[in-house]
């Protein structure tokens, strides 16, 4: 049975290639998690408020926005379709930031490895 064979220097090209992969992953995931949309609506409305002394102030732009993309479905099936693919983009933002997190573990131990083994 024929193994892929890889030099030291492509460990840790190899590495940083995950690495750089990983990183990308974790920023898309952070920029689609409802989580992370809501923390910066909340911080907006918290700055807002500041600015205003503490008058409440107007919603969110986030909110805001993914609200009226919801409202602006004619039926209430269009409006569910629309609630169910911010879900499955939470979702699925979940999983890659995860998978992100794992690829830059790797990454950097493959890194270390090519360049400290012998």
């Amino acid at each position: 049975m024929a193994m892929i064979s890889l030099t030291h220097p492509g460990w840790v090209a190899l590495g940083i290639g995950l690495i750089l992969i990983g990183v990308w992953l974790i920023r898309w995931a952070n920029r689609n998690n409802m989580a992370g949309a809501i923390s910066s609506a909340a911080t907006e409305a918290a700055i807002g408020a500041m600015r205003k002394r503490g008058q409440h102030g107007d919603m969110p732009s986030a909110i805001k926005a993914g609200y009226d993309d919801v409202a602006s479905a004619p039926t209430h099936a269009g409006k569910a379709k629309k609630v169910t693919g911010y879900i499955f983009r939470n979702a699925m933002s979940q999983l890659f930031g995860v998978i992100g997190f794992i690829l830059v573990v790797v990454g950097l131990m493959l890194a270390v490895l090519g360049l400290f083994y012998a």
